[in-house]
């Protein structure tokens, strides 16, 4: 149709050449004619040629216009509609950390860019200290739970038994002794040797040429101090004498003490000034005192008063006592206080477990080390290194309204990163925020997007473009978006008729993905549509070339 057409169009152009030839000559033939005549004429003959190939053009332009559309079918595809937006790449978690307990870094067990698990070593404190102290605290749980242990079985060991049960042996000994009181033939011989003594004292008493004032005043005052520690003993004996376990602490054992030394003295003065007075006399006399004394505390030894009967006996039923306490079973007041002390002790190990623990910085979660600010032998002062968990790494972005209520939870999402080529993640979205914010007057809803990657191109703070999965359909009719031209308040895509002419058809549309967009009704699968459809339309759907 196309070569018909301009085939007319050079054949009209060559009868409109020829009739300007022919004018000319007539011209020529008759120059004598009216020249406006002639004017005229010409103008007419041009007008003619003028519309003839004018006409001829816009039938060619036309042909040639509805040649040129390059036309595509309907086809069936799937189409994912979405809506898109872009926010800053955060970790899930970022925390510095730093040592719960202070003093000098010992080890560092990781360096940056290392990643690690939850639990794992970091840096390690000199914890010498530290494990000191829980020794101390186990020791001191251990002990507490043998006190614990003791009440709950009687409340003794078996050393403090056998001792108890040793001091209430000689106890009942010791009474029994004073209790029977001497035999008459131990009385009977102790009374003769004090007689004997007697006797021989004052032999050499006489004998003794020793004389003076001086003499006689030391022996006064021996015989003095003598009198004191015999009334000390009594009094020391009537109390248990060494038997008593409390002796060291009572005033008679101190009282004897004290009478023996003044008695000591008193002899010592008396033989140096009988040794001066006359030395062999004065040394029978003194052996004579001796054996005088010596027997006399046997006497008085053989021979118990009432009030060391009483002692005794006292002694023994303390005794007696003792061992019954440690017998008896313990108090639930005693098993209370021994369990409260071992209840104190376990505070103090898990305490003291606490503090040797926090000498070893760990990882709170995985992620990955960054910032480490200490080196052995520095100080744990403040924070000392800082962990980001990358998994799974987030995407805040914010939607408007329009676009927020096509979004929802656990949608599918696609992310992007302009600066990484040939990039791309799948992700969740996993918060909308129910409250909107409000910046310049313009409306918008925050929304996070979660997506696992271990690409480490991928930094935190990156700018990335995100598109949230709304809508998918699978067989459905799609045209391209390019095919798609506005009418009104709809769409229309534009067919060549019968005679090549370019029609528009309206067409109801669905979900889009910014490339294709589906054709709910309106055109049919396989039919052919304009892929690149002009903009030149009058009502009916005609190109109208000349603006008529």
């Amino acid at each position: 149709m196309q070569d018909s057409r301009l085939r007319e169009w050079e054949n009209r152009g060559a009868i409109n050449m020829a009739a300007a030839t022919s004018l000319t000559n007539t011209k020529q033939k008759k120059s004598r004619l009216n020249p406006w005549l002639i004017v005229g004429a010409v103008v007419i003959v041009l007008a003619i040629g003028g519309a003839i190939v004018m006409t001829n053009m816009a039938s060619a332009g036309t042909a040639a216009a509805a040649t040129r559309q390059a036309t595509i079918p309907v086809e069936r595809g799937s189409i994912v509609g979405s809506v898109s937006g872009s926010g800053a790449v955060t970790a899930d978690q970022t925390l510095d950390l730093a040592f719960q307990a202070t003093g000098q870094v010992q080890e560092v067990l990781v360096k940056e860019g290392d990643v690690v698990v939850k639990d794992q070593p970091l840096a390690v404190l000199d914890a010498r200290n530290l494990e000191a102290q829980l020794a101390n605290a186990q020791a001191a749980l251990a002990s507490a739970q043998a006190r614990l242990k003791q009440a709950q079985q009687g409340n003794t060991t078996p050393e403090q038994l056998a001792a108890v049960k040793a001091a209430l042996a000689s106890a009942q000994a010791n009474y029994d002794k004073v209790a029977a009181g001497p035999n008459q033939t131990d009385l009977t011989a102790a009374q003769a040797d004090v007689n004997s003594a007697y006797a021989a004292y004052n032999a050499a008493t006489k004998s003794s040429e020793t004389s003076g004032s001086s003499l006689e005043s030391a022996r006064a005052l021996l015989l003095k101090a003598e009198n004191a520690v015999k009334q000390a003993q009594a009094a020391y004996d009537r109390i248990g004498g060494a038997t008593n376990p409390n002796i060291g602490q009572l005033p008679q054992s101190r009282d004897l003490n004290n009478a023996t030394v003044d008695y000591q003295k008193a002899l010592a003065d008396y033989n140096a000034l009988s040794t001066t007075s006359g030395p062999d006399s004065q040394s029978r006399v003194a052996s004579a005192l001796a054996t005088l004394q010596t027997a006399k505390k046997r006497l008085a030894d053989l021979q118990a008063s009432p009030d060391e009967l009483a002692t005794v006996k006292a002694n023994l039923e303390q005794a007696k006592s003792n061992l019954a306490k440690l017998n008896a079973p313990a108090s639930e007041t005693d098993i209370a206080i021994q369990q409260a002390a071992v209840q104190q002790a376990e505070q103090a190990v898990k305490q003291a477990q606490l503090n040797l623990d926090n000498a070893t910085l760990k990882a709170p979660f995985g992620g990955v080390i960054t910032n480490i600010k200490i080196v052995p032998g520095s100080a744990s002062a403040g924070p000392v290194m800082a962990l980001v968990d990358r998994d799974p790494l987030h995407v805040e972005l914010r939607l408007s309204e329009n676009d927020v209520v096509q979004a929802a939870l656990d949608q599918n999402v696609k992310l992007s990163i302009d600066s990484i080529n040939n990039w791309g993640a799948n992700g969740k979205v996993t918060f909308i925020s129910p409250v909107s914010s409000i910046s310049n007057g313009v409306v918008t809803y925050q929304v996070r997007v979660d997506f696992a990657d271990v690409d480490p191109r991928v930094k935190v703070g990156m700018t990335s473009n995100v598109d949230i999965v709304v809508a998918q359909k699978d067989n459905v009719l799609v045209v391209p978006n390019s095919a798609l031209l506005p009418s009104g308040s709809g769409r229309v895509v534009q067919v060549l008729d019968a005679q090549g002419k370019v029609q528009d058809i309206p067409v109801e549309t669905g979900i889009s993905d910014g490339a294709q967009t589906e054709i709910i009704s309106g055109v049919q699968e396989g039919q052919q549509i304009i892929a690149l459809p002009g903009s030149d339309r009058i009502g009916n759907g005609q190109q109208n070339l000349f603006g008529r």
